[in-house]
Protein backbone atom coordinates (compact mmCIF):
# COMPACT_ATOMS: atom_id res chain seq x y z
CA UNK A 1 0.00 0.00 0.00
CA UNK A 2 1.44 3.37 -1.18
CA UNK A 3 0.65 6.35 1.94
CA UNK A 4 0.11 9.32 0.83
CA UNK A 5 3.02 11.91 1.23
CA UNK A 6 1.35 13.70 4.19
CA UNK A 7 2.03 10.86 6.28
CA UNK A 8 5.21 10.48 5.35
CA UNK A 9 6.03 13.66 6.23
CA UNK A 10 4.20 13.60 9.81
CA UNK A 11 6.29 10.33 10.29
CA UNK A 12 9.39 11.98 9.32
CA UNK A 13 8.62 14.83 12.05
CA UNK A 14 8.22 12.63 14.48
CA UNK A 15 11.78 10.75 13.84
CA UNK A 16 13.44 14.71 13.55
CA UNK A 17 12.01 15.18 17.01
CA UNK A 18 13.23 12.76 18.57
CA UNK A 19 16.40 12.71 17.38
CA UNK A 20 16.83 16.15 18.71
CA UNK A 21 15.57 15.31 22.44
CA UNK A 22 18.64 12.52 22.44
CA UNK A 23 21.08 14.69 20.63
CA UNK A 24 21.11 17.71 23.71
CA UNK A 25 19.22 20.03 21.50
CA UNK A 26 16.31 22.01 21.77
CA UNK A 27 12.55 21.63 21.24
CA UNK A 28 10.87 24.97 20.28
CA UNK A 29 12.46 27.92 18.56
CA UNK A 30 11.94 30.51 21.70
CA UNK A 31 13.70 28.22 24.12
CA UNK A 32 17.66 28.28 24.63
CA UNK A 33 19.38 24.92 23.71
CA UNK A 34 21.37 23.27 26.11
CA UNK A 35 24.20 20.54 25.10
CA UNK A 36 25.44 17.91 27.96
CA UNK A 37 29.10 16.99 26.91
CA UNK A 38 30.82 14.02 28.84
CA UNK A 39 33.78 15.14 30.99
CA UNK A 40 35.01 12.48 32.72
CA UNK A 41 33.56 10.01 35.48
CA UNK A 42 33.91 9.39 39.31
CA UNK A 43 35.89 5.98 40.15
CA UNK A 44 34.07 3.16 41.92
CA UNK A 45 30.43 2.32 42.63
CA UNK A 46 28.11 4.47 43.35
CA UNK A 47 23.80 4.64 44.64
CA UNK A 48 24.14 8.50 45.39
CA UNK A 49 25.38 11.82 44.37
CA UNK A 50 25.01 15.42 45.46
CA UNK A 51 27.09 18.68 44.22
CA UNK A 52 28.68 21.72 45.73
CA UNK A 53 30.73 24.30 44.71
CA UNK A 54 33.77 22.12 44.07
CA UNK A 55 32.57 19.59 46.00
CA UNK A 56 31.36 16.17 45.01
CA UNK A 57 29.45 13.88 47.61
CA UNK A 58 28.70 10.00 46.87
CA UNK A 59 27.00 7.26 48.30
CA UNK A 60 27.85 3.41 47.83
CA UNK A 61 26.10 1.73 50.32
CA UNK A 62 27.29 2.67 53.85
CA UNK A 63 29.66 4.80 52.64
CA UNK A 64 29.62 8.82 52.07
CA UNK A 65 32.53 9.66 49.82
CA UNK A 66 33.66 13.18 49.20
CA UNK A 67 35.75 14.67 45.89
CA UNK A 68 37.59 17.40 44.75
CA UNK A 69 36.25 18.40 41.01
CA UNK A 70 37.55 21.68 40.87
CA UNK A 71 39.41 20.22 37.76
CA UNK A 72 36.27 18.19 36.28
CA UNK A 73 38.71 16.00 34.32
CA UNK A 74 40.64 14.40 36.49
CA UNK A 75 38.57 14.73 40.02
CA UNK A 76 40.30 13.60 42.96
CA UNK A 77 39.03 11.46 45.92
CA UNK A 78 39.19 13.41 49.29
CA UNK A 79 37.78 11.52 52.62
CA UNK A 80 35.19 9.16 53.33
CA UNK A 81 32.96 7.81 56.06
CA UNK A 82 31.86 4.27 56.59
CA UNK A 83 28.40 3.88 58.56
CA UNK A 84 27.34 0.61 60.08
CA UNK A 85 23.96 0.50 58.24
CA UNK A 86 22.87 1.24 54.47
CA UNK A 87 22.35 5.03 53.31
CA UNK A 88 19.34 5.58 51.74
CA UNK A 89 19.93 9.51 51.29
CA UNK A 90 21.67 12.67 52.42
CA UNK A 91 21.92 16.50 52.28
CA UNK A 92 25.14 18.52 52.52
CA UNK A 93 24.45 22.04 54.21
CA UNK A 94 27.51 24.26 54.49
CA UNK A 95 30.86 21.82 56.32
CA UNK A 96 27.88 19.93 57.47
CA UNK A 97 26.74 16.28 55.75
CA UNK A 98 23.14 14.77 57.36
CA UNK A 99 23.06 11.37 56.61
CA UNK A 100 19.92 9.25 56.60
CA UNK A 101 21.58 5.63 57.41
CA UNK A 102 18.65 3.16 57.77
CA UNK A 103 18.38 1.86 61.46
CA UNK A 104 21.29 3.67 62.34
CA UNK A 105 19.02 7.17 62.23
CA UNK A 106 20.68 10.55 61.68
CA UNK A 107 24.07 10.89 61.18
CA UNK A 108 25.95 14.33 61.37
CA UNK A 109 29.09 14.56 59.95
CA UNK A 110 32.02 17.49 59.97
CA UNK A 111 33.14 17.73 56.46
CA UNK A 112 34.82 20.97 56.85
CA UNK A 113 38.38 19.10 56.24
CA UNK A 114 37.19 16.83 53.27
CA UNK A 115 39.97 14.55 53.56
CA UNK A 116 38.61 13.41 56.89
CA UNK A 117 35.29 13.85 57.37
CA UNK A 118 34.40 12.71 61.39
CA UNK A 119 30.86 11.75 63.24
CA UNK A 120 29.80 14.46 65.20
CA UNK A 121 26.62 12.98 66.80
CA UNK A 122 23.41 10.84 65.90
CA UNK A 123 20.04 10.56 66.56
CA UNK A 124 18.33 7.26 66.38
CA UNK A 125 14.35 6.91 65.40
CA UNK A 126 12.39 3.61 65.28
CA UNK A 127 12.02 2.90 61.86
CA UNK A 128 14.07 3.41 58.95
CA UNK A 129 15.81 7.06 58.54
CA UNK A 130 16.28 7.83 54.89
CA UNK A 131 17.19 11.76 54.49
CA UNK A 132 17.62 15.01 56.37
CA UNK A 133 16.88 18.73 55.79
CA UNK A 134 17.85 21.55 57.77
CA UNK A 135 16.71 24.85 59.03
CA UNK A 136 19.01 26.78 61.36
CA UNK A 137 19.29 24.32 64.20
CA UNK A 138 16.89 21.84 63.41
CA UNK A 139 16.52 18.80 61.07
CA UNK A 140 13.71 17.21 59.71
CA UNK A 141 13.88 13.51 58.87
CA UNK A 142 11.97 11.51 57.09
CA UNK A 143 11.36 7.94 58.73
CA UNK A 144 9.41 5.10 57.93
CA UNK A 145 7.83 4.76 60.71
CA UNK A 146 6.89 7.89 62.46
CA UNK A 147 6.40 10.12 59.31
CA UNK A 148 8.41 13.43 59.60
CA UNK A 149 10.52 14.05 62.40
CA UNK A 150 11.71 17.32 63.74
CA UNK A 151 15.32 17.04 65.64
CA UNK A 152 16.83 19.39 67.68
CA UNK A 153 20.86 19.74 66.60
CA UNK A 154 21.73 22.77 68.90
CA UNK A 155 23.83 20.36 70.44
CA UNK A 156 25.73 18.43 67.47
CA UNK A 157 27.05 15.85 69.70
CA UNK A 158 24.08 15.00 71.45
CA UNK A 159 20.61 15.79 68.93
CA UNK A 160 17.18 15.57 71.01
CA UNK A 161 13.93 14.48 69.36
CA UNK A 162 11.41 17.36 69.06
CA UNK A 163 8.61 15.29 67.93
CA UNK A 164 6.49 13.81 65.05
CA UNK A 165 4.06 14.04 62.65
CA UNK A 166 2.70 10.56 61.19
CA UNK A 167 2.48 11.33 57.43
CA UNK A 168 -1.10 9.41 56.10
CA UNK A 169 1.09 7.24 53.11
CA UNK A 170 4.01 6.19 52.74
CA UNK A 171 7.07 8.50 53.71
CA UNK A 172 9.69 8.93 51.47
CA UNK A 173 11.75 12.65 50.99
CA UNK A 174 11.38 15.99 52.52
CA UNK A 175 13.27 19.57 51.77
CA UNK A 176 13.89 23.02 52.86
CA UNK A 177 14.32 26.19 52.20
CA UNK A 178 14.33 28.61 54.54
CA UNK A 179 12.21 27.36 57.51
CA UNK A 180 9.77 25.91 55.28
CA UNK A 181 9.96 21.95 55.13
CA UNK A 182 8.20 19.62 52.66
CA UNK A 183 7.17 16.78 52.75
CA UNK A 184 6.30 13.67 50.73
CA UNK A 185 4.93 10.51 51.10
CA UNK A 186 3.44 7.90 48.54
CA UNK A 187 0.61 7.76 47.15
CA UNK A 188 -0.76 10.85 47.99
CA UNK A 189 0.69 13.48 49.76
CA UNK A 190 2.78 16.74 50.15
CA UNK A 191 3.01 18.42 53.66
CA UNK A 192 4.25 21.96 54.62
CA UNK A 193 5.62 22.51 57.53
CA UNK A 194 7.05 25.95 59.00
CA UNK A 195 10.08 25.32 61.60
CA UNK A 196 10.22 28.75 62.62
CA UNK A 197 7.89 27.57 65.09
CA UNK A 198 8.23 25.93 68.46
CA UNK A 199 7.36 22.78 69.86
CA UNK A 200 5.87 19.47 67.91
CA UNK A 201 5.68 19.45 63.94
CA UNK A 202 2.06 20.03 62.42
CA UNK A 203 1.70 21.13 59.05
CA UNK A 204 0.47 24.78 57.40
CA UNK A 205 -1.29 23.48 54.84
CA UNK A 206 -1.26 19.47 53.08
CA UNK A 207 -2.03 19.28 49.73
CA UNK A 208 -3.91 15.52 48.96
CA UNK A 209 -2.85 14.41 44.98
CA UNK A 210 -2.86 10.83 43.04
CA UNK A 211 0.78 9.67 42.87
CA UNK A 212 2.97 12.47 44.49
CA UNK A 213 6.55 12.38 43.70
CA UNK A 214 8.78 9.99 45.54
CA UNK A 215 11.99 12.59 45.41
CA UNK A 216 11.80 16.42 45.45
CA UNK A 217 13.75 19.06 44.76
CA UNK A 218 12.78 23.32 45.78
CA UNK A 219 13.90 26.56 44.42
CA UNK A 220 13.28 30.00 44.52
CA UNK A 221 13.20 32.20 40.95
CA UNK A 222 15.48 34.70 41.55
CA UNK A 223 13.26 38.08 40.27
CA UNK A 224 10.54 36.43 39.86
CA UNK A 225 8.79 36.11 43.33
CA UNK A 226 8.11 31.92 42.94
CA UNK A 227 9.09 29.16 44.60
CA UNK A 228 9.00 26.40 42.83
CA UNK A 229 8.88 22.33 44.07
CA UNK A 230 9.46 20.04 41.53
CA UNK A 231 9.42 16.45 41.95
CA UNK A 232 10.05 12.85 40.00
CA UNK A 233 9.78 9.19 41.24
CA UNK A 234 6.29 8.40 39.63
CA UNK A 235 7.36 8.31 36.11
CA UNK A 236 6.95 11.86 35.17
CA UNK A 237 8.02 15.33 36.88
CA UNK A 238 5.83 17.19 38.51
CA UNK A 239 5.77 20.49 39.30
CA UNK A 240 3.72 23.27 42.11
CA UNK A 241 3.75 26.54 43.01
CA UNK A 242 4.75 26.96 46.76
CA UNK A 243 5.33 30.74 47.00
CA UNK A 244 2.81 30.60 49.91
CA UNK A 245 3.06 27.26 52.09
CA UNK A 246 -0.33 27.46 53.23
CA UNK A 247 -1.58 27.19 49.56
CA UNK A 248 0.73 24.93 47.59
CA UNK A 249 -1.10 24.46 44.21
CA UNK A 250 0.07 21.72 41.12
CA UNK A 251 0.86 23.77 38.12
CA UNK A 252 2.03 20.79 35.65
CA UNK A 253 2.59 16.93 35.23
CA UNK A 254 5.29 16.47 32.03
CA UNK A 255 6.17 13.51 30.73
CA UNK A 256 9.50 12.95 30.15
CA UNK A 257 10.95 10.90 26.98
CA UNK A 258 11.74 8.23 29.61
CA UNK A 259 10.51 7.87 33.40
CA UNK A 260 11.62 10.51 35.72
CA UNK A 261 13.40 8.73 38.93
CA UNK A 262 15.13 11.95 40.73
CA UNK A 263 15.69 15.83 39.86
CA UNK A 264 17.71 18.65 40.48
CA UNK A 265 17.38 21.92 40.03
CA UNK A 266 19.19 25.29 38.92
CA UNK A 267 17.33 28.29 38.42
CA UNK A 268 14.60 27.82 36.65
CA UNK A 269 15.75 24.39 35.25
CA UNK A 270 15.46 21.19 36.05
CA UNK A 271 17.60 17.90 35.30
CA UNK A 272 15.98 14.55 35.45
CA UNK A 273 17.42 11.00 35.89
CA UNK A 274 15.10 9.54 33.13
CA UNK A 275 15.76 5.98 33.48
CA UNK A 276 16.88 4.66 29.51
CA UNK A 277 15.94 7.62 28.11
CA UNK A 278 18.92 9.50 30.26
CA UNK A 279 19.26 12.90 31.57
CA UNK A 280 17.03 15.36 30.11
CA UNK A 281 17.11 19.12 30.68
CA UNK A 282 13.28 20.62 30.90
CA UNK A 283 12.44 24.74 31.29
CA UNK A 284 10.36 25.52 34.31
CA UNK A 285 10.60 29.33 33.62
CA UNK A 286 6.73 29.03 32.74
CA UNK A 287 6.00 26.33 35.75
CA UNK A 288 2.25 25.73 33.90
CA UNK A 289 4.10 24.58 30.49
CA UNK A 290 7.59 22.99 31.08
CA UNK A 291 9.63 22.81 28.20
CA UNK A 292 12.28 20.04 27.13
CA UNK A 293 15.87 22.22 26.55
CA UNK A 294 17.96 19.09 25.58
CA UNK A 295 19.42 16.15 26.68
CA UNK A 296 21.86 13.76 27.05
CA UNK A 297 21.52 9.66 26.51
CA UNK A 298 23.59 7.02 28.87
CA UNK A 299 24.12 4.18 27.77
CA UNK A 300 22.76 2.76 30.96
CA UNK A 301 19.67 4.18 32.81
CA UNK A 302 19.95 7.58 35.04
CA UNK A 303 19.01 6.85 38.60
CA UNK A 304 20.95 10.04 40.21
CA UNK A 305 21.59 13.24 38.93
CA UNK A 306 22.94 16.66 40.89
CA UNK A 307 23.88 19.94 39.40
CA UNK A 308 26.91 21.97 40.27
CA UNK A 309 26.89 25.51 38.55
CA UNK A 310 28.23 24.53 34.84
CA UNK A 311 28.64 20.79 35.79
CA UNK A 312 26.07 17.74 35.70
CA UNK A 313 27.15 14.53 38.11
CA UNK A 314 24.65 11.79 36.51
CA UNK A 315 24.62 7.98 38.53
CA UNK A 316 24.33 5.30 36.10
CA UNK A 317 23.82 1.41 36.41
CA UNK A 318 20.94 -1.30 36.68
CA UNK A 319 19.34 -3.01 39.04
CA UNK A 320 18.63 -1.36 42.23
CA UNK A 321 20.98 0.53 44.38
CA UNK A 322 23.65 -2.23 43.16
CA UNK A 323 26.27 0.05 44.17
CA UNK A 324 28.91 -2.41 42.29
CA UNK A 325 27.50 -2.20 39.00
CA UNK A 326 26.91 1.86 39.19
CA UNK A 327 28.69 5.14 38.31
CA UNK A 328 28.87 9.15 37.85
CA UNK A 329 29.32 10.40 34.93
CA UNK A 330 30.27 14.17 34.79
CA UNK A 331 29.08 15.98 31.97
CA UNK A 332 29.75 19.98 31.74
CA UNK A 333 26.11 21.79 30.29
CA UNK A 334 26.46 24.92 27.69
CA UNK A 335 23.75 26.86 26.10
Amino acid sequence: MIRPPTMWLGRLAVVLVWGIVFGGLTIGASAQMVRLDRVSSLPGSVDLVRAQGERAYVVAGNTFTVYDVSSPATPTQLGSYTFPEEIWGFRVTGDRAYIGANFFGLGILDISDPGEPKLLGHYRTPGQTKIGAVFDTKVGIIDHMEGFVLIDVSDEYSPVGVGSFFLDGYARDVVTLGSIAYATDSPSGLYVFDLSHPGMPEPVSVLHRPNTPRAIEVVKLSGQGMTLLCGAGGGNLQVYDVSDPTTPLHRATFETPGRAAKVSLSGSRAFVADGAAGVQVVDLSTPTSPRLLGGVRTQRPARDVAVAGSLVFVVVGDGEREGHDREVLIFRQSS
